[in-house]
């Protein structure tokens, strides 16, 4: 008897398809950002923040924003279609526990793979899980933004604090969208 047995970290038999980014615009100028905004605590209020961020010093066009039906399962098909028909980038999160941080990850490479550059905002505590899910996934050096405590990682946050995240983030969302 013959038992066969497969290693998930690893590419199925025959699959050489490699994760490619998607071609990074040289500035965020015109480009219409989209948000994928899990609903964790109040990550909503920063996700607003940081657009009014782009919008103002990297002269944006604009932005779609879809917030998930829970913080653990994809976009409902109506707001993937939203997100991949209106946005040129996008930035998904916010993920600051296990479920979250990863299936947030997936939406940014999902995004990729549709051809819309991505950057993923997660917390520090969470970055084993994301890079696991990165390996998995046959993208292990894929960049994203982290932040990490005293800030809240369950985006409890208030107006003051969520627009002090953006601005802690901005920096490093335009450099991994832009080349």
């Amino acid at each position: 008897m013959t038992i066969v047995t497969l290693d998930p970290t690893t590419p199925a038999p025959g699959d050489t398809a490699a994760f490619s980014m998607a071609p990074r615009p040289v500035s965020l100028e015109g480009q219409t950002l989209g948000i994928v905004a899990n609903g964790l605590g109040r990550s909503e209020l920063m996700f607003d923040a940081l657009a009014e961020q782009l919008v103002k010093w990297d002269d944006l066009a604009g932005s779609v924003k879809v917030v998930k039906p829970s913080v653990a399962v994809p976009p409902w098909p109506d707001q993937w279609q939203q997100i991949t028909d209106g946005a040129t980038v996008a930035v998904t999160g916010f993920g600051g526990c296990g479920s979250c941080s990863t299936r947030s990850m997936r939406d940014a490479l999902d995004l990729e793979a549709a051809g819309i550059p991505a950057v993923c905002i997660v917390h520090e505590a969470l970055v084993p899980a994301v890079q696991a899910l990165c390996r998995l996934l046959g993208a292990a050096d894929y960049p994203f933004v982290t932040i990490g405590y005293p800030l809240n990682p369950t985006a409890m946050w208030d107006e003051d604090e969520a627009a002090a995240v953006a601005a802690l983030v901005v920096d490093g969302v335009r450099e991994r969208l832009t080349r």
